[in-house]
């Protein structure tokens, strides 16, 4: 089995923890090898890595970060996000030929079963799967997919690398990139549904592959309203993804703000990342404080605050017609969409 990371050397105790529990509920696979896309990974923070995976008998190897800038030709913009998110737009390249399917995982995720079922499904004529983000169609619209269509959130994926070189698919995400001047909706999400879903190459998988905070902080009913997704999951898929999830993603919510390596989160799955933490080399590091600049603090505890029948509808507005809308208008500015 083939897994993908990308960290920085912040992220990398993330990434160490996320990679304790993917060792720890994996030991039935006969061979795991473990890429890390190294974007400015410490050498101390290196051997924990070496460390954390070899006292699993496991293999690990980093990889040189790409200079995304000069292979797209545009600055790209990431706001609050890490340029290594882009890296996974590029792994036919980033690594070795002989590799043909990888599951690609997010650092803010833990890995709570098996993997070897999804590893070993059959992607039919699909270049990836991955788990529908929920979104309203405008975002689909955003970027020239019909309403509808699978839109995934790359967090957690599986790649069948093989074809992807076989289409040359990295140029057609630089093409996309170009075509929006480095400023894409939801970083390189764009790029890969943008370019798949019209296809119908992508494969989704149930929620319980990546079940995001947002689960957690609102009720089945309640996420519909809040999300308005015309392609959405059912509502055993939702309590699948909140009982008893594969794979917990620990994505930011403004309801919510903080996450389990930050102090006073109260995320239903910290204990189990905290235990992770604990047995693995950053156990003695201290959680970290909420670094939000104020004002962002100030909009969580407002929603905290709001009751839901009000918070809902507005947040659902802003996140669901308003952003898209203006993305939209921004596409077509470009050129992007006719």
């Amino acid at each position: 089995m083939n897994i993908v990371y990308s960290s920085s050397d912040s992220y990398s105790e993330i990434c160490g923890i996320s990679i304790v529990s993917l060792l720890e509920n994996n030991k039935n696979i006969d061979e795991i090898n473990i890429y890390i896309i190294d974007n400015g990974i410490s050498i101390i923070n290196k051997k924990r890595l070496e460390d954390t995976v070899h006292k699993y008998n496991r293999n690990l190897f980093f990889v040189q970060a790409l200079n995304l800038e000069q292979i797209t030709k545009t600055s790209i913009y990431v706001g609050r996000w890490n340029i290594g998110t882009f890296f996974r737009l590029y792994l036919s390249s980033l690594l070795p030929l002989e590799i043909e399917r990888v599951i690609y995982i997010d650092c803010d995720m833990i890995i709570r079963h098996s993997l070897e079922e999804i590893y070993n499904i059959d992607l039919d004529n699909c270049l990836v799967a991955g788990v529908d983000d929920c979104r309203s169609d405008l975002y689909r619209i955003e970027i020239g997919c019909e309403p509808g269509t699978v839109y995934i959130n790359n967090g957690f994926m599986l790649i069948d690398l093989k074809k992807w070189r076989e289409v040359d698919l990295e140029s057609k995400f630089t093409k996309f990139i170009n075509q929006r001047k480095g400023d894409l909706t939801y970083m390189d999400q764009a790029p890969l549904n943008g370019i798949l879903g019209p296809k119908k190459q992508i494969f989704e998988l149930p929620p319980v592959y990546n079940s995001q905070r947002i689960f957690f902080d609102f009720s089945y009913k309640q996420l519909l309203n809040l999300r308005k997704p015309n392609h959405h999951l059912s509502k055993e898929e939702y309590e699948d993804a909140v009982k008893d999830p594969i794979v917990v993603h620990f994505t930011p919510v403004f309801i919510s703000g903080t996450r389990p390596w930050q102090k006073k989160d109260n995320h239903p799955f910290r204990k189990e990342y905290l235990h992770y933490k604990n047995i693995s080399p950053w156990k003695d590091e201290p959680l970290r404080r909420d670094d939000r600049k104020l004002r962002k603090k100030w909009m969580t505890w407002i929603c905290k605050i709001t009751p839901k029948f009000i918070l809902i509808p507005v947040m659902a507005y802003l996140h669901a017609t308003w952003y898209p809308k203006k993305r939209i208008k921004i596409a077509k500015k470009r050129g992007a969409l006719y």
